[in-house]
């Protein structure tokens, strides 16, 4: 019996490498930093390291960070060594949450449970705090860094993205060409590695919130 060959197409984009910044003590706090820039902790600092471990051998081609402290100070960590210089990227930032940056969900609650509750439901993309953005604001935005990397990049090149929660999803709406729809529909863990790769077109998700390199830490 013949064998019928099979041709796989190569892939026609470039690699993007998502990271969400290390800890902070407001992400150790439960308070909501929005675009407040708030560093990393000690223990955020040991998780960029780790996973700049893991990426040691990933040849960069260029590295686009929010130009937050938090996720300027990881991809710094990360690329230490390397030779790859950081782009700040202020599209990149995190969800303005207007008036309640600084504040935790219980201080949330009890000032406005209604608007937190609202909050809290499953669809509520076009939802927004006091003075903030919604989820379609967040998404427009990253738009703008996305369309200017197509740009610039290519097959073969690999792109590391230092983020935030917030915006990574977003980035990955744009990546995959998914509805708005999907944006809450993800996690995203401090120090956590997700993979894409373009193809025909769009792009491929290969890993997600991969948090393996921070194993030893928790032990």
């Amino acid at each position: 019996m013949s064998q019928r060959q099979v041709s796989v197409r190569r892939d026609e984009g470039c690699t993007w490498y998502l990271v969400r910044h290390g800890e902070t003590e407001w992400n150790r706090t439960g308070r909501i930093q929005g675009q407040v820039d708030i560093p990393l902790n000690e223990h955020g600092r040991a998780q960029a390291a780790a996973l700049g471990n893991r990426l040691s051998d990933a040849p960069f081609t260029a590295a686009y960070a929010s130009d937050l402290s938090r996720t300027m100070q990881t991809a710094e960590l990360i690329t230490s060594g390397s030779g790859c210089e950081i782009e700040p990227t202020p599209e990149l930032r995190e969800f303005a949450y207007g008036e309640w940056e600084g504040l935790t969900i219980a201080e949330i609650e009890a000032q406005a449970p209604e608007r937190l509750e609202r909050r809290l439901q499953g669809r509520n993309e076009d939802f927004a705090g006091p003075g903030g953005e919604n989820a379609y604001d967040v998404i427009e935005r990253v738009r703008r860094f996305h369309e200017r990397a197509l740009l610039r990049h290519g097959e073969g090149d690999n792109l590391l993205v230092v983020a935030h929660g917030g915006s990574l999803r977003a980035l990955l709406v744009c990546l995959l060409d998914l509805p708005a729809e999907y944006f809450w529909r993800v996690h995203v863990n401090t120090a956590s590695l997700s993979i894409v790769r373009g193809f025909d077109g769009s792009g491929v998700l290969h890993l997600w919130n991969d948090t393996s390199h921070l194993e030893s830490m928790e032990e």
